[in-house]
C-alpha cells in the first residue's frame, strides 16, 4: 500500500500564542472515495477545539496492491498520525518571524525606500 498526500491547506489564526508550547485537541475526520479497485481517494481535516483555532485538509490517494485488503481503521490511524506531523511542521514554519533585509549604514546604494527594513510573516 502507497499512501499519497496531494494538497495540503492550512487556515490558521492570525495572532501567534504567546506561550512556547502548544497544546492542541483535535477533532478530525477522514472521508473515503473508491476510484476503482486498487485506488482510494481521502480527505482529513483537523480542527481544533479549543486555544488555537485552526483547520487543516489534507486531500489525497492511496493506491493498493493486487489483491491487498483495505482496513480502514488501521490506515485512518496512519493517515492521522502522518497528518498531525505535517500539521505541526506547517505550525512550525508560518509561526511569526522577522527578517533583516540590510542594514543602510553599512550597505547605503543597496535596497529601495518601498521595501521596508523588516519583513514579517
Amino acid at each position: 500500500m502507497e499512501i499519497y498526500m496531494q494538497k495540503i491547506g492550512l487556515i490558521r489564526q492570525s495572532l501567534n500564542p504567546k506561550n512556547s508550547s502548544l497544546d492542541l485537541d483535535i477533532d478530525w475526520n477522514i472521508e473515503y472515495v473508491h476510484r476503482n479497485q486498487n485506488e482510494i481517494n481521502f480527505d482529513i481535516n483537523l480542527r481544533s477545539i479549543e486555544n488555537f483555532n485552526l483547520n487543516f485538509k489534507i486531500e489525497g490517494v492511496i493506491v493498493l496492491d493486487l489483491f491487498e485488503i483495505f482496513i480502514q481503521e488501521d490506515v485512518s490511524q496512519i493517515i492521522f498520525h502522518r497528518a498531525c506531523n505535517v500539521l505541526m511542521d506547517m505550525i512550525s514554519l508560518t509561526r511569526q518571524s522577522s527578517h533583516i533585509l540590510s542594514n543602510e549604514d553599512k550597505y547605503p546604494d543597496i535596497g529601495s525606500e518601498h521595501i521596508p527594513k523588516t519583513l514579517y510573516n
